[in-house]
């Protein structure tokens, strides 16, 4: 199912080499790649540039948007004083990596906050009125997604497919961030058949990318129902109430973890592995992550599992293997025994 609908999505873009929907790929990986250069004069203006034609052809600039009275330059504010702000720059999603984890949008709400801020405080007058602006979580979702690559776009498409999937928040906030970060780890094999092909395609979408365009074609189809036969609909709404059933299962699962102490469970877990280990007369002891989620039998714990394993006190040890949020399955420890 993730993958027939990501590449409705995907496809366009391969059909026409220059849809719209490429904007957002020009942008990305141009703020990607010059993150850190930025103070350059013509960098920076082209930085600004960048923005604006992503956000005119992603539909920020029609009717009465605020956007639409004014220049490219309006979005020097929001570069200067978040994009190339370093507090900010741990947002910055890594391409290479499939992976993203509840700690990678840890604050993210400041982020949220203070882009809104940035635009309010220096758009004061339209067409020589003063006026406050409305900054609405669908052009602040697309700066950041343009930008960061780290937030799905909350568009009406959007929100109204991860309604029907029965996601507690449907607002453009951390939490609701994190609902969607348990939603790709129940189906990161999917999601990651979906990268490493498009990948083919010369395009790099990081894991939110991937989110967005699943939930955005999710909602277009419902809308443009006539366009698709009502079997394939029926489908997307029996995979959506599953779903719907399977999160209130895992609500229940993650209250009678936090009432049973969760990573007390796996540090015992993991020092009842090296004591069976130097019982057999080893002296070092390697283990992944992804070999304490399975053997616990965990769901969607992964980075409290890479936690755990290097806070284990009692035994010195070394990562030997890690991604860069250090938050992965495959993140390899070495264990110096006793």
């Amino acid at each position: 199912m993730i993958y027939e609908i990501v590449s409705k999505y995907h496809l366009l873009s391969v059909r026409d080499k220059h849809h719209r929907f490429k904007s957002w790929e020009h942008c990305n990986n141009f703020f990607s790649k010059h993150k850190g250069n930025l103070e350059d004069e013509n960098l920076f203006d082209y930085s600004c540039l960048q923005l604006a034609f992503y956000l005119a052809s992603w539909g920020m600039m029609r009717g009465s948007t605020f956007l639409l009275q004014k220049d490219y330059r309006i979005h020097e504010y929001f570069i200067k004083n978040v994009a190339m702000n370093d507090k900010y720059k741990k947002y910055y999603s890594v391409l290479k990596e499939a992976s993203i984890s509840i700690e990678d949008i840890d604050g993210i709400d400041e982020l949220i906050k203070y882009t809104a801020k940035v635009y309010v405080d220096n758009s004061k007058y339209i067409n020589g009125e003063k006026t406050t602006v409305s900054v609405t979580d669908t052009l602040i979702s697309k700066i950041l997604l343009g930008v960061y690559g780290i937030v799905p776009a909350y568009d009406s498409y959007f929100v109204n497919a991860i309604k029907m999937y029965g996601f507690k928040n449907t607002n453009l906030c951390e939490d609701s961030l994190k609902e969607l970060v348990d939603f790709y780890y129940d189906f990161q094999s999917e999601f990651e058949v979906c990268r490493l092909l498009f990948e083919k395609d010369g395009v790099q979408y990081p894991p939110m990318k991937l989110i967005d365009m699943y939930f955005w074609q999710i909602g277009y189809m419902l809308d443009k129902n006539q366009n698709y036969q009502e079997e394939e609909l029926q489908r997307i709404r029996e995979f959506a109430n599953l779903y719907k059933m399977k999160n209130k299962k895992a609500i229940q699962q993650k209250r009678k973890e936090k009432s049973t102490g969760l990573k007390e469970e796996i540090t015992s877990y993991i020092i009842s592995l090296l004591e069976k280990a130097t019982e057999d007369g080893l002296s070092v002891f390697e283990i992944s992550s992804g070999q304490i989620h399975k053997g616990m039998k965990l769901k969607n714990r992964v980075p409290s599992v890479c936690n755990a394993m290097v806070k284990i006190n009692d035994y010195p040890h070394e990562i030997i293997k890690d991604t860069a949020s250090g938050n992965s399955s495959t993140k390899i420890v070495r264990y110096y025994l006793k």
